[in-house]
């Protein structure tokens, strides 16, 4: 069993964003359509397999790559981070107090009424003290990967590990009751699924154990957001079920009546850089970031409420099937160079990089070009604390 188990894991290891980007349409979005017979499987299947060129072709270019240093004796290239010599103690201490941070910051934006539905269905932006905490919004996935980076290098033992992780998600759960949103804290709950499943945290029986627990309490989630955002005032529809919602398929499909290629105002390369590198206490007066908006007014709807095709089929849907070739290349030429996965627990740096691709543009439900400016911002409010890692956890410069 050991022998098969290596002998799933190696090349899982080798093709991991093709992997990632695969799992949605493996585990719901085609059995989904599949079970309802739904049409439109092929427009499904085709935008997935665009996306797929790109990560297989990066991917399968490494590894074909590293089969031919390996047979010549060549040593290996060389990784982020790869040669550091991390103090496990010191590595564990800042995941904690970042920990501690992350949820507090985040509970506090929360309660305050920032980034709640209200405020999005109302276009407010953050501002005054808010505008210095949102920095803070990606530091839960930045504690995260260092909690699990800790445990790598045995800082922190499993069920330490285990506990800070819960308190992380009892606080996206209630941040989840207060926003009346989920899409959140299941982009979390997957990434974290996700670094167990990587890094061997957990046995996979626990992380399937989790999952089938977390399918069948849909319902009662679905029936109990829709409660919260009643009494917040905002219109919910009667007529889509829990069932409905999970019709991932439907939205992706609608997207080939419309063609590709659409200027709808979504951010260009310069808006990208301008939102994804300057924090907004540095550059309060600007708009919020509103392609999903953009997409639900040209399809007829409001510009408060926000619609997208999921991330490759709206990235199909607004600059064509070449980009969505070109674009999964480059997310997969940038989680490679953060190789080998069999050491990534133990390289705090190369893990916190894989974890905000995994959970911004990669993750299951992101809108681009927006994920991509978010991982930005999520790399420069990362920054401090690599910076403290950098300096002080390295034990090559005790």
């Amino acid at each position: 069993m050991t022998a098969v188990r290596a002998a799933v894991r190696r090349p899982a290891l080798r093709f991991t964003t093709t992997l990632v980007v695969a799992a949605p349409y493996v585990l719901l979005i085609l059995p989904m359509a599949v079970w309802n017979d739904a049409p439109g499987i092929d427009f499904i299947v085709r935008t997935a397999g665009l996306a797929l060129l790109g990560t297989v072709a990066v991917e399968g270019s490494i590894a074909l790559l590293a089969c031919a240093e390996r047979r010549s004796g060549r040593p290996a290239t060389a990784r982020l981070d790869g040669a550091v010599r991390w103090d496990p103690g010191r590595v564990a201490t800042v995941a904690r107090w970042v920990t501690v941070a992350a949820v507090t910051a985040n509970l506090t934006l929360v309660l305050l009424g920032g980034l709640t539905l209200l405020s999005q269905v109302n276009a407010v932006v953050p501002s005054g003290v808010l505008t210095l905490l949102t920095p803070f919004t990606s530091w839960p996935v930045l504690a995260l990967a260092l909690l699990v980076a800790a445990n790598g290098l045995g800082g922190l033992g499993r069920g330490a590990t285990v506990r800070w992780i819960v308190l992380l998600v009892v606080a996206h759960i209630t941040m989840a009751v207060v926003r009346g949103t989920t899409a959140a804290t299941t982009t979390f709950i997957i990434t974290a699924m996700t670094l167990a499943v990587m890094t061997k945290l957990v046995p996979t029986r626990w992380i399937v154990g989790l999952a089938t627990a977390g399918i069948a309490s849909w319902p009662v989630v679905f029936a109990v957001r829709n409660d919260l955002r009643r009494a917040d005032g905002i219109a919910v529809s009667d007529a889509v079920t829990a069932s409905d919602r999970l019709r991932f398929d439907e939205q992706i499909v609608r997207a080939q009546q419309y063609g590709a290629g659409h200027d709808l105002g979504q951010p260009d390369l310069w808006a990208t850089v301008r939102y994804g590198l300057v924090p907004r206490f540095l550059d309060p007066e600007r708009p919020a970031i509103t392609s999903g908006n953009a997409i639900n007014e040209f399809l007829g709807g409001s510009s408060i409420s926000s619609y997208t095709f999921l991330p490759v089929a709206t990235t199909w849907f607004f600059w064509g099937g070449a980009v969505v070739v070109l674009l999964y290349a480059v997310f997969a030429a940038a989680m490679v160079s953060l190789r080998p996965w069999d050491a990534i627990g133990r390289r705090p740096v190369a893990l916190v990089l894989a974890t905000l691709l995994v959970s911004g543009p990669l993750a299951w439900f992101s809108t681009p070009p927006d994920a991509s400016i978010a991982m930005l911002q999520a790399v420069v409010a990362a920054s401090p604390v690599v910076l403290v890692l950098w300096v002080w956890a390295r034990e090559r410069d005790r």
